[in-house]
Parts: structure tokens; C-alpha cells; sequence
């Protein structure tokens, strides 16, 4: 793409103080050591008019944290600066706004509590961005909370900071947010299956505790894991107990240890638990009891009256055929102890199991004769994946038995889960069976290989298969998904995770699972509540550091953005960081109503370039349409990317990304007067924060920097000043009248019209005709016009001043008159006559027809079918691709065509003559049509 000239260049000093307090007690860097003997101005991270030569810019929290910021006093600074090229580049700062709050609407403690003034520092709150409404009262984006904040004109609080709600919409069955299992317990710190495990899930925050049952000799459930308790206890140290040694056939499987059912209960009581996993901690071995499913009651009720919580139970009737055989069925004994227990509530108990007949009498015989109704859930099971990700089936051990040949696999189809939801609420399957997991076998040996080199061959040294369509189908059907198992250990953990367990776990929220078994449940509740919480927080919310609320958004990642719309009726604050569920690297857009004072939901997400970049700041050209800075974290020569992007709200994709265009390249900008005088013509803007950003006109910007003083050295050796820059576009912004300098002097006559459809009559003025909805004509007649109307169909006549027409979605007509005009109209089928001036001509996605005339045009007619009749000028024309293309009547040799926003700056197109005509393309995809015009290539801006 063409660069962007520089236009402008003024600095301020990087050491320069404001009256007020000592501040930077803490600070000592780069030859600079506080505590500095008044306030410096610095850091500016927000930008907005002061009239039509001046700017209000707005320092943030200080020197970069809470803990070192406390004697850093929130302002917002007037600045005067001079730019070279007619100036001599000098900034003078002038009056500033100090914002406090002397009403006391904090609720939370700030630094200045005990004074009448209350001046709020960068301990209490992270002020980057802000706009300022039409009461000229000031909005701030925070990033502590993050909150917005509202003052008055003098910098007074007007009201509490107001929290950023967290808008989720979760892919469970119903949309209600997923439980959190504790799967045996908090069995990855305690030893499985005993009291200690269970009352640390519950302190965990798990919904729901897992006992595996198995039946005594005397005929009590207890909790294990299997019937075989030469793993889980410290039974094979028991010399008493050593006869009891023997081999049994559990689901045909002949297995040699030590059996619950050889042992009655009082026996069992000897025995002590011990953690089977010899990577985890060995410290609890030897301490605790195998519990009873009555015991496990009880703990529940304890905890309850305690937490106030209430808390499930999730019983999992182990290799019932296998009981059977021994004459301890486990099904009966289960309900009628959680019929003596009082333990029926539906919504806190699930009973499972992996065999499906036990399941079905649960069903339809032994509870409806107790008089209950509890969720019941089909588990899945499979021997393992092959290298290529796909399942090793086995079979349910009671289809076994039954010769019943289909296995697990055949129960995941969707005619299996049509079965299961006959007589079941929900399936278990391994998580496998949902995100599967591949390996890489290089020598060719049919095995996957230890890509780590850590001597084994597990999840680790694999990477992640596409999620099959398991959820939605049991969705489909009704079923809730309840997966297992989820642990924290690298070894349980694909390598597309990085060994960060918390990634699994949101990856499978997203998917839409009901509910997880977890090893870990402080981890599963963590996720869990960073996703679904009602707020957004960073980690210095108040609500985090005092109340253990949790922190679903990085430090330092708020509000860093916000913009107001044209009328200033909405805010959009924009975070700069991801929150916990959101996709990587897609930061939210949230919408403000000013006359509600509340938030109205999520416009849509900015997605990054890097998940790593951040972005900068937020600029309004039309209600549609903003500017947003996108930085990497490098200064200096490792600088590598600083833009700027046009991003438009009305075109999202599917995942409600906003299209982006990038505008500017920060550091490819032409300079060729040299205004900075460091003997290049080209000009970088290398710092590491590049805060600030502001439309001035259609044609320039403004962009300064935050010199993160006195940290950054973006221009070394010195550290960094504060740099304020004018850049002129190589295309002009579809600006909206009452945006940038235009905005701030807007006609003082206004003319109004309501909803209904109008006729407006000007006069020989300049005049604000805003004509509202419905089909209006307006008469502009002489003067400087800006014709703004609503979604009608309407006729608008400029005379042959310098007009500006900015028209809604209707089918408009628009006669400009001479002058130099700019035209913005939306979607409709518009027709349009412009003068003989030098006129910007923006049409939307109809059919328009525009006649241009003569003078030096430039034209952007969007997509659809246009057509557009030229005079004797040098036109620029504006191409863009998607539906329909553009007929060109007069192109002559000095016209140019240029890329569109739906076009990225480097795409190729391409020339082809048809008859007398030439066609231009982007691939397959017809975008103009030059009308009687033979030419093999044409000139590309």
C-alpha cells in the first residue's frame, strides 16, 4: 500500500511537570529517580478535542502499576501543540482537569480516602481511554475493574464506576453453565474415594462428588474404585490379612489382589487408603478410612450447613453383572440408602454406570417402586486411540453377556443415543470420544513416538483432533454430556494445551459439555467461574484482591479503547485483553447507552493479528466505521508491528468478528520534508505504546504516543518523549460531518426534522439540516450545507458551496451542486449528481448511479451493480469486491484505481479487454468494467 505522509510533528519533553504533589516516590529508572518535585505529563493513552487547535489528552495510571502509582494524580491535560511544518514542532501544556471523587462514590478504598477532595491516583484506578458526551460530561474506560466512569466537566465523580458485565452465552444443553465433578474426590491431592478427598472437592468448589461403589461381604456400599484393592490401599501390608490374596474373574477378566467383598466392614475399617499414582503426593498414605456410601451422606449434609451450598452426589455402581454373581446386587442397596437418607433430591444426585441393564431396571423398575426419580447416565468406554486418533471400541460387559455384539461405538451413534434417552438423562463418555488425540510415528514403527523425550508415550506427546459432533447429537436427543477425565498433570494433556490444563477444560465449556469429571476440581471451578462470572474482572478488581471474586481477564487489559458515536448517544469501550472462554486473541466491543447509563451487550470482537499484540485506542469516522491502533511489544529497532486498522461495525463474519482494513503502517510513513528532523525521509513511530489516535479530517489523523515515562526507550539513546504526529491518508475516511475538526464547528444553524417524512428549506447560510427517519427533501440552497437524514428514501439539493450530504439506507437522490462536496450514502439504490468541484463520493451496497462531472473525484461506489459517469478530472475510484461490480463511463489516463475496504492493500488485480471495454478483476471476481476503454493495465494507489 501506499505510506502514509507525515503531516505533522510536535514533542513534549519527556521531563516535563505540572504543579501539584511530589510523585514517583517508588520510581527509579533510566537515570531518572523520583520522588520528581510535581506531577509529570505523561503517559498519554487517551485523546479528544479542546477546540479546534487544541486537545484534551489524558495520562493513565502512572508508572504501570498499583503498587507504584499511588502518589500519580489522574488529570486530563490541555495541550497545545505546534506542529512542524509551519510550526516549530514545541507542545505547551495548558489548564488540566483533576479527577476526584469529593462525593465518596467509590465503594472501595482509595489513597486520598481521608480528605475532603479525595484526588483519585493511579492506585485506585487505570484511566485509558475516554470520550465526552454531549453534556460535556467525560466518560472514562478503566482497566482495575475494569469499570467505566463518568465525571462532570470539572473531573467530579457523578456515580459509582459502573462494572463490565460478562455476556456469555454457553453451548450446554439447556445454557446453563457446566457442574464441576470432583472424580473420586479431589483424588489428584488426596487419596481417592476417602472423606479427606471428597471435603477438599467440596472446598474446591466442586457441585458434585463422585463415590465409586462397591459391596462388602456383609453387604454395605463403600467407596472404591474397583472391587480389587491392591492399588488404592495399603492392604498388601497387612500381614493379617495376607491369606485373603486371591485371584477373581471381573468382567472376564481374571485380575490377582485383594477384593472388597472377601472383606466385611468392620475389616475394611483397618485398612487405609493410599494415593495409587506414584507422581502424585505420597504424603496422605496411610491416614484415611475407606468411607461408607452413608458416611458420604453425612459428610455432604455436614458441608452443606456449613457452605451454605447445596452439593450432589454421583454414585457409579461398579461391574454390577460382577456383584451380581456374588449375590451383592449394588442397584438396590444404593436406593434404599439414599431413601434412608433423605437423599432424593433430583437435582442433586446422578447415578451411572457403564453397563446399560442395571440402568434400565434403575429406570423403569427399582426407583419408580421407592418413589423417586433421579437423572441417571450412561457411561461410554473405550481400550484406548490408535495413532491416527481414531477409538479402540470395546463393549458394555453386560452386552457381553448377552451376545449382543454392538459396542460403545454403536451407543455414540445417534440411533445409540436415541437408545440411552429411553431410560437415560445423560451420557459419561471419555473425553476422547469428543476431542481426540493423534501422535507422530517418524521411524515408521506403527507406535507414536515420545515427541518430548520424557520416556514414555502419552497424551503429551500428541496433538489434538477437530471435536466430533458427540455434544450436539446427544443435545439433539435431550442427553446431557458429562465427560471424564480431566486432570492437570502434562502427561493427561495433548500437546496443543502447553501443559496449561485450564485450556482443556475451556475448550470443552465452549463445546457445550454439561458437566466434568476433574481429578483437580480447583481447577474445573476456576474456569468454570472465570467464564460464566456476571462481570468481567482484571486481577486488581477490588472485588478480586477482597472478596475472592476471580479474575477472568489479564492485568493491565481493560478498557484500553472507547469511542463515541457520531450523536453521541453510545459508547463502545473496547478491551484490550482476551476474556477466560473467548476465543484467542478476539477482544470484545461492548455497546453503552448514555441515555440508559447501562451496557447494552456485545457489539462484536476484534481479532487480533497476534494474540500477542495489543491494541492502543479507539477512533470514531462514522457510525459504522472506527480507527483502532494494533501494537506489538517491542521499541525500537525490534519494533516490528504498529498499525492502524479501519474496523467496521456493519460487516461481521460468523463468529461476529468485525471486518478490519488496515489504514496506516506506523513504521513505513513517507516524511519527505524531514519534519523530525533525524535526516530520514521515511518516518518510524517505534514505541512500544501507541496510545492515542484522532480523526482530524477525511483526509489526516492524529497519533501520539505513551512514553510510559521514564521506562520506554522507543528512540535510544534517550528515553522516550511524548511524540504528537499528523499523518495524511492515502484515501480518504467516509467521515461523518459531525466528526473531527468539522465536528467541533458545526453550522450554529440547525435545522430538524422529526420521523416523519419532511421538507426542509435552508437559506443562503451555512446550515445543519438533520432531517431525521422518513422520506424527506431537503432545499440547502446557498452556503456551506451538511445534510445528515435516517433510513428514508431522501431527496436532497445542495447549492454550489462546499456541501456535505451524509444519507441513510434509502433509495436517495442527491443533487450536490458545484463545489467541492462529500457524499456518504448507505445501501439503497441512490442516484447521484455531483458538481464540477473535487468531490468524495461514498455509496454502499445498492445499485447507484452516480454522475460525477468534472474536477478531480474520488469515488468509492461499494459493491452492487453501479454505474458512474466521469468527467475531464483525475478520479480516483475505489473498488471493492463481493456482490455486483461497477461500470465506469469516461475513465481517461490520469484516473487511478485504488483497493476497497473488502480488498487487503496487497491484492492483485488484473486487466482483461472484452470488446471495446476493459475489465478489472480480483481473481474470479468482477469488480469494474472501464466502458469503451482498451487498455492493458491501469494505474493502482
Amino acid at each position: 500500500m501506499m505510506a502514509t505522509t507525515l503531516k505533522g510533528f510536535a514533542s513534549l519533553p519527556a521531563d516535563t511537570f505540572a504543579n501539584g504533589p511530589e510523585s514517583g516516590k517508588d520510581i527509579s529508572a533510566n537515570g531518572r529517580t523520583g520522588p520528581f518535585s510535581g506531577q509529570p505529563v505523561q503517559g498519554f493513552s487517551a485523546v479528544q478535542f479542546a477546540g479546534n487547535d487544541k486537545f484534551w489528552f489524558m495520562p493513565d495510571n502512572g508508572y504501570g502499576a498499583k503498587t507504584n502509582s499511588s502518589d500519580f494524580l489522574l488529570r486530563i491535560y490541555q495541550i497545545d501543540p505546534n506542529f512542524r511544518a509551519s510550526g516549530d514542532g514545541s507542545v505547551q501544556v495548558g489548564n488540566f482537569i483533576q479527577l476526584a471523587d469529593p462525593d465518596g462514590k467509590i465503594p472501595f478504598e482509595i489513597v486520598n480516602k481521608g480528605t475532603t477532595q479525595r484526588f483519585l491516583t493511579g492506585a485506585d484506578l487505570d484511566i485509558e481511554s475516554f470520550a465526552i458526551a454531549n453534556d460535556q460530561t467525560i466518560w472514562i474506560g478503566d482497566e482495575f475493574g475494569p469499570y467505566l466512569l463518568n465525571f462532570d466537566a470539572t473531573g467530579k465523580l457523578l456515580e459509582a464506576p459502573i462494572a463490565t458485565p460478562n455476556y456469555v452465552k454457553l453451548n450446554t444443553l439447556n445454557g446453563q453453565a457446566p457442574l464441576v465433578i470432583g472424580h473420586r474426590g479431589a483424588s489428584g491431592e488426596r487419596p481417592e474415594h476417602t472423606l479427606a478427598s471428597y471435603k477438599l472437592a467440596i472446598d474446591r468448589g466442586a457441585d458434585f462428588i463422585e463415590p465409586d461403589l462397591v459391596s462388602t461381604k456383609d453387604g454395605v456400599l463403600v467407596a472404591r474404585h474397583e472391587p480389587n484393592i491392591i492399588n488404592t490401599t495399603d492392604v498388601s501390608d497387612r500381614p493379617e490379612f495376607a491369606s485373603r490374596k486371591t485371584t477373581k474373574i471381573v468382567d472376564g477378566v481374571p485380575e490377582e489382589g485383594f477384593f472388597v467383598s472377601d472383606f466385611t466392614l468392620a475389616e475394611l475399617k483397618t485398612i487405609r487408603a493410599k494415593m495409587p499414582q506414584s507422581f502424585r503426593s505420597q504424603a496422605f498414605n496411610g491416614l484415611f478410612e475407606i468411607p461408607t456410601l452413608d458416611e458420604i451422606i453425612e459428610l455432604v449434609k455436614q458441608e452443606e450447613t456449613l457452605t451454605g451450598r447445596k452439593i450432589g452426589i454421583y454414585p457409579e455402581t461398579k461391574h454390577p453383572i460382577y456383584h451380581d454373581g456374588l449375590g451383592l446386587s449394588l442397584e438396590e442397596k444404593l436406593i434404599d440408602t439414599l431413601v434412608k437418607n433423605g437423599f432424593t433430591d433430583p437435582k442433586r444426585v446422578f447415578i451411572q454406570s457403564f453397563e446399560t441393564s442395571n440402568l434400565k431396571e434403575l429406570n423403569s423398575i427399582l426407583m419408580p417402586k421407592a418413589g423417586i426419580d433421579l437423572p441417571l447416565v450412561q457411561l461410554l468406554d473405550a481400550e484406548d486411540v490408535r495413532l491416527d486418533g481414531s477409538l479402540i471400541e470395546v463393549q458394555p460387559y453386560d452386552f457381553v453377556v448377552n451376545e449382543d455384539s454392538r459396542t460403545y461405538g454403536d451407543l455414540r451413534s445417534p440411533a445409540g443415543l436415541q437408545e440411552i434417552a429411553t431410560y437415560a438423562d445423560g451420557i459419561g463418555p471419555w473425553k476422547r470420544m469428543i476431542v481426540s488425540v493423534k501422535g507422530v510415528d517418524a521411524n515408521n514403527d506403527g507406535k507414536a513416538d515420545d515427541i518430548n523425550g520424557d520416556g514414555a508415550v502419552n497424551d503429551a506427546d500428541k496433538t489434538t483432533l477437530p471435536p466430533t459432533t458427540l455434544i450436539q447429537d446427544a443435545h439433539a436427543v435431550g442427553l446431557q454430556v458429562h465427560p471424564y477425565t480431566f486432570r492437570n498433570e502434562e502427561r493427561y494433556l495433548a500437546a496443543d494445551y502447553n501443559g496449561n490444563p485450564e485450556l482443556e477444560f475451556r475448550q470443552f465449556i465452549d463445546l457445550g459439555v454439561d458437566a466434568y469429571f476433574t481429578d483437580f476440581p480447583g481447577t474445573g471451578d476456576l474456569v468454570r467461574d472465570q467464564i460464566v462470572a456476571p462481570f468481567v474482572r482484571s486481577p486488581q478488581n477490588p472485588d478480586v484482591l477482597g472478596t475472592g471474586a476471580v479474575s477472568n481477564l489479564e492485568r493491565s487489559k481493560g478498557f484500553e479503547g472507547m469511542a463515541i458515536n457520531p450523536d453521541r448517544s453510545k459508547l463502545y469501550p473496547f478491551l484490550e485483553g482476551t476474556v477466560v472462554g473467548d476465543p484467542p486473541g478476539a477482544l470484545r466491543i461492548y455497546e453503552f447507552d448514555l441515555a440508559a447509563r447501562q451496557f447494552q451487550g456485545l457489539l462484536g470482537y476484534y481479532k487480533m493479528e497476534s494474540p500477542n499484540n495489543a491494541i492502543g485506542d479507539m477512533s470514531v469516522i462514522n457510525a459504522n466505521e472506527y480507527l483502532v491502533i494494533e501494537r506489538d511489544n517491542n521499541q525500537g529497532d525490534t519494533a516490528k508491528f504498529k498499525k492502524i486498522y479501519k474496523v467496521d461495525f456493519a460487516r461481521k463474519d460468523a463468529n461476529n468478528f468485525v471486518a478490519k482494513e488496515e489504514v496506516v503502517d506506523l513504521l513505513n510513513i513517507a516524511d519527505p520534508n524531514d519534519l523530525n528532523k533525524d535526516g530520514n525521509t521515511t518516518f518510524k513511530f517505534p514505541f512500544q505504546t501507541i496510545e492515542d489516535v484522532l480523526v482530524i479530517d477525511e483526509n489526516t489523523i492524529l497519533v501520539a504516543n505513551d512514553n510510559n515515562y521514564p521506562f520506554s526507550v522507543g528512540r535510544p539513546p534517550a528515553i522516550d518523549n511524548n511524540e504528537i504526529i499528523y499523518l495524511e491518508l492515502n484515501k480518504p475516511l467516509n467521515l461523518d460531518p459531525r466528526v473531527g475538526i468539522a465536528g467541533q464547528n458545526l453550522p450554529t444553524t440547525q435545522i430538524n426534522g422529526g420521523n416523519g417524512d419532511d421538507v426542509l428549506y435552508g437559506s443562503a447560510i451555512a446550515e445543519f439540516f438533520n432531517a431525521g427517519e422518513g422520506n424527506n427533501i431537503i432545499y440547502g440552497s446557498e452556503g456551506n450545507n451538511i445534510f445528515i437524514a435516517g433510513g428514508g428514501n431522501d431527496i436532497a439539493y445542495g447549492g454550489a458551496a462546499n456541501d456535505v450530504f451524509f444519507l441513510g439506507n434509502g433509495n436517495n437522490t442527491i443533487y450536490a451542486g458545484e463545489g467541492k462536496n462529500r457524499i456518504s450514502v448507505g445501501s439503497g439504490n441512490n442516484l447521484v449528481y455531483a458538481g464540477a468541484g473535487d468531490d468524495i463520493i461514498f455509496t454502499g451496497a445498492g445499485d447507484d448511479l452516480i454522475y460525477a462531472a468534472e474536477g478531480n473525484n474520488t469515488i468509492s461506489a461499494g459493491i452492487g451493480n453501479d454505474t458512474v459517469y466521469t468527467g475531464s478530472g483525475s478520479d480516483k475510484f475505489i473498488l471493492d469486491a463481493g456482490t455486483g461490480s461497477t461500470t465506469i463511463i469516461g475513465y481517461g489516463a490520469n484516473d487511478q484505481i485504488s483497493h476497497g475496504s473488502t480488498l487487503v492493500a496487497n491484492s492483485v488485480l488484473s486487466t482483461a479487454i472484452n470488446g471495446n471495454d476493459t475489465l478489472i478483476s480480483f481473481g474470479s471476481n468482477l469488480l469494474a468494467t472501464l466502458k469503451d476503454v482498451r487498455i492493458s493495465s491501469v494505474t493502482i494507489v
